[in-house]
């Protein structure tokens, strides 16, 4: 992560010279600039001493609005704190149930068990993506439960270039019960803002395995606020029992969570060095490019996908997609994956969501598009691993570097986890075992106030 300042950042730093009188290069300026390098990286506060504030002004208490905070030996940027005792204060007010556990440990149907006896009842279900929402309307179809899912940005009404919504704490939802899944992709100011809209009376359900990867935003909400209502069994329900087969996969996520991992090999997961790469995956597609319709093409993503550690490099998503995407077109390929990369509420087309596209038109589940309508988009026969977040695969490829970097500090357990995690049935693993290895060694480090926060 680099530890450049940002030209916002060079701004709030000016501002403290300029109007607070904060010297340049004095304890606190160089605290703020630390804060403000930990923020990129998803931490919301730094610890600090009280003495080494120097009653600067620029500094204010829980109830003031300074451009910075300091409690309880943390210090914040205004904003980020706010947000932060927003969310405790929240929490302590709503009929709030937490459902957490990993892939297959039935965190779904559990809600379906809830909600079953409850369908006279108003009822709205979200996910941070349209790609998770779907998941979650297609998990709770398949249990009797019709039910829409939507967007969190849907849900709470998105409102063009604006960082607010319609349903906020003055105009909140109408509902009896709401039920978030994929809870752990949620960043600290939207988590904030939808815990404002959800009504006092309402009952809110927050799905989700706290051991993903957090959002790629600041803060690791969802795993902070499991961490402070773990021990209250009336709110938190942590699901261990795996319902699916008890398979190689599922052996090696635990592993990987418990640090006890020695070999990638085992009945459902190979591991290969990252030369058998194309050899060994450039097969897989064989179908895709041999697609007749778009209804095969479509079904076979949900059979296969690369998933990358990193978008740039020589096992970075740039570079596999070039390849693979030169090997359909020598194919004479009809169909090409796509993902789309920015948000679309006229077309309901959001960051993340995969499709095929052929010469002139695009397929997204039942939706057509022209190609020459559609927002921004790239190849996907390669994504990473962040975007698969809230999807699941029969087989997936984890391609990690082959090579140490120059800055691998992401290159987490929790990364892996959610990779091989995503798959059902087998995973292969490409590259360096040294550096997979040591992976599984780094924990995401993110500073929080919320498990303590008062």
């Amino acid at each position: 992560m680099t530890e450049e300042i940002s030209n916002i950042d060079k701004v709030l730093l000016s501002y403290l010279e300029e109007k607070y009188k904060v010297e340049k290069d004095s304890a606190l300026y160089n605290a703020a600039k630390l804060l403000l390098q930990r923020l990129w990286q998803g931490s919301i506060c730094i610890p600090f001493s009280e003495d080494r504030l120097n009653n600067s002004p620029a500094v204010g208490k829980s109830s003031e609005i300074r451009p910075l905070i300091f409690h309880e030996n943390n210090l914040y940027i205004q904003r980020y704190f706010v947000y932060q005792k927003n969310i405790l204060e929240r929490i302590e007010k709503l009929n709030l149930r937490i459902i957490t556990g990993g892939p297959g440990t039935g965190k779904t149907t559990s809600l379906a068990n809830i909600l079953k006896n409850r369908l006279n009842k108003k009822i709205l279900l979200a996910a941070p993506t349209g790609k998770a929402a779907l998941r979650m309307k297609e998990s709770l179809d398949g249990q009797g439960i019709r039910l829409e899912a939507k967007t969190l940005h849907r849900l709470l009404g998105y409102k063009y270039l604006s960082v607010s919504f319609e349903h906020a704490k003055e105009n909140q939802l109408d509902a009896d019960i709401v039920a978030i899944d994929e809870c752990s992709m949620i960043d600290l100011p939207m988590m904030s803002k939808l815990l404002d809209a959800i009504p006092d009376g309402c009952d809110l359900y927050l799905l989700g395995d706290k051991n993903q990867l957090a959002s790629v935003e600041a803060g690791s909400v969802f795993a902070d606020i499991c961490e402070k209502l773990k021990d209250d069994e009336n709110i938190y329900r942590k699901l261990t029992k795996n319902y699916r087969s008890d398979n190689g996969i599922n052996a090696l996520s635990k592993q990987i969570l418990e640090e006890s991992i020695e070999n990638f090999n085992n009945e459902d997961v190979r591991h290969y060095e990252s030369d058998k790469l194309e050899s060994e995956l450039f097969s897989r597609y064989e179908k895709l490019f041999s697609a007749k319709n778009k209804e095969e093409a479509l079904d076979f993503l949900k059979t296969f996908q690369i998933l990358c550690a990193t978008k740039v490099g020589q096992n970075g998503t740039e570079q596999i997609n070039r390849k693979f995407h030169n090997l359909a077109k020598k194919r004479n390929a009809k169909y090409f994956p796509i993902m789309i990369t920015e948000n679309n509420y006229h077309l309901n087309l959001f960051n993340g969501d995969v499709g095929v596209k052929d010469k002139d038109l695009a397929y997204f589940g039942a939706e057509t598009f022209p190609v020459l309508t559609l927002p921004r988009h790239e190849l996907a026969y390669a994504i990473t691993i962040h975007k698969s977040q809230g999807s699941e695969y029969d087989c997936v490829a984890v391609v990690y570097p082959n090579e140490k970097m120059e800055k691998e500090a992401f290159l987490t357990k929790e990364l892996l986890y959610t990779a091989i995690t995503r798959a059902k049935k087998e995973c292969l693993l490409f590259g360096s075992k040294e550096i997979l290895l040591d992976s599984c060694k780094k924990e995401i480090f993110r500073a929080s106030g919320i498990a303590k926060l008062s």
